[in-house]
C-alpha cells in the first residue's frame, strides 16, 4: 500500500463528519485536531491585527531566516470551507512557505461563516494587504495566496484590488481553489466519495456559506462569477486529480489564460484535496518544492538569484 492510499484511509476514517454536525460544532471538531508546528526555527513570527472599526482581523507575520530583500510579501488565506480554519491550523505550512520562497508571509484570520457571509473574508484579506503595505512589507509587491476556500478568497482579493486601482498584487497562488457553488463539474461526480473531501462535505460548506441564498452566484461568492478577468496578476493554480474540485480549478486557470493572464497550472494527478498542508506527508514535500519554484516564476525579482 503506497503512502497516498494509507493517508486517504486515515483521513477517511478519522476526519470529523462535519456535514452531520451544526456549523459551530463542526468547527470545534476540526479545531480540536490542530497540533503545534514541528520546526519553530523556520521563521520569526509576530502576531498583530488590523483594526477595521467594526472588528479586528488577526494576522501572523512570518519572517524567514533567509529573507530575500527584493521579494514581494505573501498574504495568505487559509482553507476550511469558509467554516473553519485559522492561523494556528496553517502555522506549519506558512512557516514552510516563508522558508521555501524567502518571502515574508502574512497569514490572515479572516471572518468565517455562518457568522459572516460572502465578501467578508475577501474584504479582510484586502485589509491585510493594506496593512502589509503600511508596515513597509510590500515595497516589492504582494503575492496573494490561499488553499481551498482560501484560494477563492485570494482570487477574489486580486479582483477587488484590480478594481480599486493601483493594485500592489504581483502574483496569485491558488491551491485547489473552492469555486463552484453549483458543484457542476465532472470531477464532483467522479470523485464524490472516497477521497477525503466528499460531495456531502462540500455541499454542507456551500449551504453554511450561502445561508438563505443558496442560488446566489456573484463576485462576493466566487471569482467564477466575474466576467472580466483581464489585468489580474500572474497566477499559479494547483489542482489534484483525486479532488472533487479539480475541474473548477482547471476551469478558472483556463479563464485566466483566456483573459491574457500568465498562468502556470500545476496538476498532481495522484493526489487529493488538501494534500499540500498535511505535516509529514511525503508527496507534499516534493510538490512543495515545485510550488516554491513556481512562486519564483511570478515576479522578476524572485526569478533572480539573491543579491
Amino acid at each position: 500500500m503506497d503512502e497516498t492510499t494509507r493517508m486517504l484511509e486515515l483521513l477517511n476514517e478519522s476526519f470529523p463528519a462535519i456535514h452531520t454536525l451544526s456549523p459551530l460544532d463542526g468547527r470545534a471538531a476540526v479545531d480540536a485536531r490542530i497540533r503545534p508546528a514541528g520546526n519553530l526555527d523556520d521563521a520569526m513570527t509576530e502576531d498583530t491585527a488590523v483594526d477595521r472599526g467594526t472588528h479586528t482581523v488577526p494576522l501572523r507575520i512570518y519572517r524567514p531566516a533567509s529573507l530575500r530583500s527584493d521579494a514581494p510579501v505573501t498574504v495568505y488565506a487559509h482553507g476550511g470551507g469558509f467554516l473553519h480554519g485559522s492561523i494556528a491550523g496553517h502555522d506549519g505550512f506558512c512557516r514552510s512557505w516563508a522558508r521555501g520562497t524567502g518571502t515574508v508571509v502574512v497569514s490572515v484570520e479572516y471572518r468565517l461563516a455562518p457568522e459572516f457571509g460572502p465578501g467578508a473574508a475577501r474584504d479582510d484579506v484586502v485589509a491585510a494587504v493594506d496593512a502589509a503595505a503600511s508596515l513597509g512589507l510590500a515595497a516589492h509587491g504582494v503575492i496573494l495566496a490561499g488553499d481551498s476556500s482560501g484560494g477563492n478568497v485570494a482570487a477574489g482579493a486580486a479582483i477587488a484590488l484590480r478594481d480599486r486601482g493601483d493594485s500592489p498584487a504581483v502574483g496569485q497562488v491558488l491551491l485547489y481553489p473552492f469555486l463552484d457553488p453549483a458543484m457542476a463539474s465532472e470531477s464532483h461526480r467522479t470523485r464524490a466519495h472516497g477521497y477525503f473531501v466528499t460531495a456531502e462535505l462540500l455541499g454542507h460548506y456551500w449551504r453554511v456559506f450561502l445561508g438563505d441564498e443558496p442560488e446566489r452566484f456573484d463576485a462576493d461568492v466566487t471569482p467564477l462569477a466575474v466576467d472580466d478577468l483581464t489585468g489580474l496578476p500572474p497566477a499559479v493554480v494547483v489542482t489534484a486529480g483525486l479532488d472533487p474540485l479539480s475541474d473548477e480549478g482547471a476551469l478558472y486557470a483556463e479563464r485566466l489564460r483566456a483573459a491574457g493572464v500568465p498562468v502556470v497550472r500545476r496538476h498532481h494527478p495522484d493526489q487529493f484535496h488538501g494534500f499540500l498542508t498535511i505535516p509529514g506527508y511525503g508527496p507534499a514535500a516534493s510538490a512543495a518544492a515545485l510550488l516554491w519554484s513556481d512562486v519564483h516564476t511570478l515576479t522578476p525579482s524572485l526569478a533572480k538569484e539573491p543579491a
